[in-house]
């Protein structure tokens, strides 16, 4: 008996989508990272670390 049966909600994000959160981030409009997390539903930390991936850490 599967102990998990209930589907993910949510969809993944494309890459494109995630490099276009990021790159917002970058411009400091955290809006975008978490309009992008909010869709991703049950995929919403695996997201944010993808999105983590593409920050800049050296941006002013």
């Amino acid at each position: 008996m599967p102990i998990f049966r209930r589907k993910p909600t949510g969809t993944r994000p494309t890459d494109a989508q995630v490099r276009a959160a990021a790159a917002a981030v970058n411009r400091g409009d955290i809006a975008a990272a978490n309009k992008v997390c909010e869709d991703a539903g049950d995929y919403q930390q695996e997201t944010a670390m993808r999105i983590f991936r593409y920050i800049d850490v050296e941006a002013p």
